[in-house]
């Protein structure tokens, strides 16, 4: 063994290195990048009984109904916010969403 407990690294079994670094299907499964967090308080209108899915890539909200069917979706552009049913028509737009 090598000074500190270490295995010289020419003695090595290669089955010790693949246990001792992780793999590339390893990493991907939960990469090191940090998550985004957004702020959705401007997100005024959530169809009724609807579970939402945050998508902070494309600072966009999912509607869900509670049987697990898309229900429709709400975006941010420039400083208005719209709502989209599940067909992709826009129903509402929120052209003020930080007047309470």
């Amino acid at each position: 063994m090598a000074e500190g407990g270490h295995a010289d690294a020419g003695n090595e079994d290669p089955g010790e290195a693949s246990q001792r670094h992780a793999t590339m299907h390893q990493l991907s499964k939960k990469p090191p990048l940090p998550t985004l967090h957004m702020d959705y308080s401007q997100y005024r209108f959530i169809p009724k009984g609807d579970r939402i899915k945050e998508q902070p890539d494309v600072n966009r909200l999912l509607f869900w109904t509670p049987t697990g069917e898309p229900d429709g979706y709400a975006e941010k552009r420039g400083t208005a916010v719209l709502y989209y049913d599940r067909t992709g028509k826009a129903v509402r737009v929120d052209t003020n969403p930080y007047n309470r």
